[in-house]
Formats: C-alpha cells, sequence, structure tokens
C-alpha cells in the first residue's frame, strides 16, 4: 500500500475499495482464530485457581485416580466469590456451582482436548452432573449471566 497521504481522493476510495473486498476473502476459520486470540485479553481474570485436589492429598498415591480409601475423588475451584465444586465417582461427574450473587442458571461446559464440548445447566441451587466421562484432560468453563471462570486443565 502507497503512502494515503500522497494519494489524491480517487486513489485512496480506490484503495479502501481493495481493502473492503480482501474483507470477504478472509476464511470463517481464521475469523475464528481471531476472535479466540482476542479472548485471550481476559484469560487472567477468568481463569480459576485449583484450591483443592483429594488426588494430591497427603498419603494418596503418585499415580492414583481418586483418593487411597476409594472415596470419590473431588476437586475444588475459585475465583473471587465465585466456587466450582467437582466429585469425579466412576464415570460420573457431579458438581455445585456456588455464586454468592447467585444471578440466575449457569451452564456448565466440558471441555476435553479429544472430544466435543459437552454442556448442561445447573439447577437452581447451582448442581450439575455429567454421565459418561472418561478419564483424562478435562476443563470446565461456567458462564452465567455477567461472568464466566474456565478452570485450568486438570486429568480426571
Amino acid at each position: 500500500m502507497t503512502d494515503p497521504n500522497e494519494l489524491n481522493d480517487d486513489e485512496l476510495m480506490a484503495e479502501l475499495a481493495a481493502a473492503v473486498e480482501e474483507e470477504a476473502a478472509v476464511s470463517d476459520r481464521r475469523r475464528n482464530a481471531a476472535r479466540m486470540a482476542f479472548t485471550w485479553r481476559t484469560v487472567d481474570a477468568e481463569l480459576a485457581e485449583l484450591l483443592h485436589d483429594s488426588a494430591l492429598d497427603a498419603g494418596a498415591a503418585v499415580r492414583s485416580s481418586g483418593s487411597p480409601s476409594g472415596a470419590p475423588r473431588t476437586l475444588t475451584f475459585v475465583r473471587g466469590a465465585i466456587t466450582l465444586e467437582i466429585e469425579v465417582d466412576g464415570d460420573a461427574l457431579l458438581g455445585e456451582v456456588v455464586d454468592d450473587a447467585g444471578a440466575g442458571p449457569a451452564t456448565v461446559t466440558l471441555q476435553r482436548p479429544d472430544a466435543d464440548d459437552r454442556s448442561v445447566e445447573a439447577d437452581a441451587s447451582g448442581f450439575f452432573r455429567f454421565d459418561g466421562v472418561e478419564p483424562g484432560p478435562a476443563r470446565f468453563v461456567v458462564t452465567r449471566e455477567g461472568w464466566s471462570l474456565t478452570t485450568p486443565w486438570a486429568t480426571i
């Protein structure tokens, strides 16, 4: 592109028309990638902290899939006044979204690197359930009117 200050009005309009035509040539895949990259600007504000993992409690085996007593594994994530509690019991994930403000229903999305996202609505008390969940890496995204929370990846 030439320096816009050196163009007359007709040349500048031609440059602008060419830019508009290029916009239509951008693929949906690239648009989606750009949108996803843009969301990283707020990742620190949305990423929850792992507050508790029963698999890491004293006495738990390094490679165990749960607590040594055979009890379900529990994970607790927190961001500000929002807490996400997960219980892993076999192939079932039970959870609760605790939000002091209680601003309406929450949607919980289970993300896996090798599978499609699965979403459920938490009930009025914040409880939800996923069945048929295989072991492996996962993270949760909780959205509710006015905020969202994303957990770090954890192996379940």
